[in-house]
């Protein structure tokens, strides 16, 4: 399994899940999915496939979302080589 974990939330996957996740993720423009929030903030909302769970991201979070799950995705192809004896 894999882990994202930011404060109170964590994400886990299973590799194949994992970049499936990140490639959807990618492939959101912040723009589009962004609502002002009553903090004053922009922030971008990603439906899940409960109803009455959605994650919200401000542009920061996002990106820095999307870098963690790049990099864990390619450390875990590393490890691949690297353990594949």
């Amino acid at each position: 399994m894999m882990s994202i974990w930011h404060h109170n939330l964590m994400l886990s996957f299973t590799p194949d899940q994992m970049e499936a996740f990140h490639q959807f993720t990618q492939e959101l423009d912040f723009e589009e999915r962004s609502f002002p929030f009553p903090d004053g903030s922009e922030r971008a909302v990603v439906c899940t496939p409960n109803q009455d769970i959605n994650f919200v991201f401000t542009r920061t979070e996002w990106r820095d979302l999307n870098e963690a799950m790049g990099e864990a995705l390619k450390l875990h192809e590393i490890y691949k080589v690297l353990y594949s004896r």
